[in-house]
């Protein structure tokens, strides 16, 4: 019965369930098999970084000046003076752009090209040109070159870029960086701006001086002349209503006291007359008494009311005399302190010289290898986790659940010329020992000897023709009469290796144009005969499907103690099927760390379904070092002593 592959998931499953441990010194093998790609990985980063330090990148200077914020007087202080003096209102102040635009026009900032980007050179091939060349072709416009607002604005922009202003916890201190490529440029914009910050609170403090001096002028005039007004009419009405003569109330009241008595005695005595003249003289007399008291308490009245009406002045004028008392007391202030004002911060320390802060080169050689190393393990590691190849027989054998009948080495030169002359050293080499086992493994394999041998592989170029060759070498060594069959007949290789004499070979014999006696001709190994494919087009590869096959196998069984049969890949043509019948064993060529473990599967599935038992696996072109150096178990790393590399 044949053999059947496990089942690569089942096999995944099985080792998710028990659980793999980390195997640290694999995880060391694989990256030192990875070595030059981490060299080269690293070697491009610092190079890379080197490029950008010493050549791309511009040098930095960072110059700092401080500035001390004092707390305006107690005695003038408000709330709103004292919010304005606030570190945070101070850092929005140093980087208004009224300010900025002091420091820009008093060092000539528009014609430094740090700063005004327009006065570069633009190179055609930059990103910048590049940048506004696809704009304009986008937009279907020239852009327009900028006019001078866009240039201020933009040189704003670009200096504010390069100050740093910070206030260090509590503490009333502002600290000014400012970062550029020429150490002297940052030097004196830092002092500049701590200067026209000074100047500014100056400024400030004077026009707010000279506005209060103004404002408290207009307030005294208006006094002096409300002053004026108001004393007028204190004299307009103390002349009107007589209170000029302070006994006049006095001589009011006496007159009314002596007009009401009077009144009282002509109305007792008009009510006691009888006769009626009398009754009328003293009705007249009364009515008379009457309309003088009543002018008399009139003018008692409108002469209490001037009075009240000129003490409500008076406290007026009272009043605005007070007032303008304070101002004239505000203003000789003002003028006392016009001479001594001052700024409300300091320059604490002024930069003096500016420090080299970048770019660090070594920090950035450094930081780059650190980066190249790990994409460099990075990278090894991904290769290896996606390698879909087979590194040692173990995992072969596991995958396929096929037995691995020998590692065959990668030859020292990948010319089939060579192969030959490997083949036929004198001393035995890993090469020649990897054939002995297999020879060894197929010959110790089941109850009788095996005659008909057939090497074949699940797709080209993984070292099927090259093992059919060092297999029958290492059968003719022991003695035996050895036919080599190339039954490729689609893409013969057997030129490659041998020089063939004649044109005829296995189609020809399959299809009785020739005998097999006279296609077989010598090979350059002793005791080897060669039998070559002759027919390479889809018309000859028929021919392995007829029955005329079969006796053309049992003429060789008969003539020649082994047949090693050279067969087609078995996933792309179905040729290697047809020959398989005949075959006592077959051998499966696996190439080393190349071939898909998914194809391997394919193939050895195919197998299987055409019910064709499959004796064992090879895997071929091995690097033994490289296979040390991933953990893979191989005995040309033992082999010391016994064979040469």
């Amino acid at each position: 019965m044949p053999r059947h592959p496990a089942d690569p998931a089942s096999h995944a499953f099985a080792e998710l369930e028990t659980g793999t441990p980390v195997d640290v010194m694999q995880m060391l093998r694989v990256i030192w098999a990875g070595k030059w790609v981490v060299v080269l990985m690293v070697s491009l980063s610092v190079l890379a970084a080197g490029y950008y330090g010493f050549a791309l990148a511009s040098p930095r200077h960072a110059a700092v000046s401080v500035i001390d914020l004092k707390p305006p007087s107690p005695a003038m202080q408000t709330s709103a003076v004292a919010d304005s003096h606030k570190p945070g209102t101070q850092i929005q102040v140093l980087l208004a752009t009224a300010t900025l635009e002091q420091v820009i026009h008093g060092l000539q900032l528009h014609d430094d090209p740090a700063f005004n980007r327009y006065l570069r050179p633009v190179s055609p091939l930059s990103l910048t040109a590049l940048r506004t060349r696809m704009r304009s072709l986008l937009s279907g416009q020239t852009q327009p070159p900028p006019d001078a607002a866009a240039i201020a604005a933009k040189l704003v922009q670009n200096l504010r870029g390069a100050i740093r202003v910070e206030n260090p916890r509590d503490s009333d201190l502002l600290r000014i960086t400012v970062t550029t490529g020429n150490p002297d440029r940052a030097v004196t914009i830092a002092n500049t701006l701590a200067s026209v910050y000074l100047a500014d609170q100056m400024r400030a403090k004077r026009d707010n001086a000279a506005a209060s001096v103004a404002w408290l002028t207009d307030r005294l005039s208006a006094l002096r002349e409300d002053q004026t007004a108001t004393a007028a009419a204190i004299t307009q009405l103390t002349a009107q209503s007589g209170l000029q003569d302070p006994a006049r109330r006095d001589t009011l009241g006496r007159q009314l006291l002596d007009t009401e008595a009077r009144l009282i005695a002509s109305e007792s005595a008009l009510q006691r007359a009888s006769d009626t003249a009398n009754r009328q003289r003293l009705t007249r007399q009364t009515s008379a008494l009457q309309a003088s008291r009543d002018d008399l308490a009139a003018q008692i009245a409108a002469l209490a009311a001037a009075q009240t009406a000129r003490d409500r002045m008076q406290l007026d004028l009272d009043a605005q005399l007070a007032q303008q008392s304070e101002y004239q007391d505000h203003l000789r202030d003002l003028a006392l302190r016009a001479g001594q004002i001052g700024p409300d911060a300091r320059i604490l320390n002024a930069a003096s010289e500016a420090q080299y802060i970048g770019p660090q080169k070594l920090l950035l050689l450094q930081i780059a290898a650190l980066v190249g190393a790990l994409a460099g393990v990075m990278l090894t590691a991904l290769r290896h986790v996606l390698r879909r190849g087979f590194t040692d027989s173990t995992a072969l054998q596991d995958t396929t659940g096929l037995p691995v009948l020998a590692q065959l080495p990668l030859l020292g030169s990948r010319r089939p010329a060579r192969l030959l002359d490997a083949l036929n050293k004198p001393d035995p080499t890993a090469a020649t020992e990897g054939y002995r086992h297999l020879r060894t493994a197929l010959l110790m394999q089941g109850q009788t000897v095996p005659q008909v041998i057939l090497s074949t592989s699940a797709i080209p170029g993984e070292g099927k023709t090259t093992q059919a060759i060092g297999l029958a070498h290492s059968l003719a060594l022991l003695g035996k009469r050895v036919l080599l069959v190339d039954a490729d007949l689609r893409q013969s290789a057997f030129r490659r290796y041998f020089s063939l004499a004649g044109t005829d070979g296995l189609a020809a014999v399959i299809l009785g144009h020739v005998g097999l006696a006279t296609a077989v001709e010598p090979s350059a190994i002793p005791n080897v005969d060669l039998l070559s494919g002759g027919a390479q087009d889809q018309g000859g590869a028929d021919c392995l499907f007829l029955p005329a096959l079969g006796d053309v196998i049992a003429q060789a069984r008969t003539a020649y103690d082994i047949i090693v049969i050279d067969a087609p890949p078995v996933v792309p043509v179905p040729d290697a099927l047809a020959l398989a019948q005949y075959a006592d064993r077959i051998v499966f060529a696996v190439r080393w760390d190349k071939t898909p473990a998914a194809v391997v599967l394919a193939a050895t599935a195919k197998l299987v379904a055409a019910n064709v038992q499959i004796t064992g696996l090879t895997l071929t072109q091995v690097n033994s070092r490289r296979q040390a150096q991933r953990g893979g178990l191989s005995f040309m790393r033992y082999g010391r002593g016994y064979f040469h590399g």
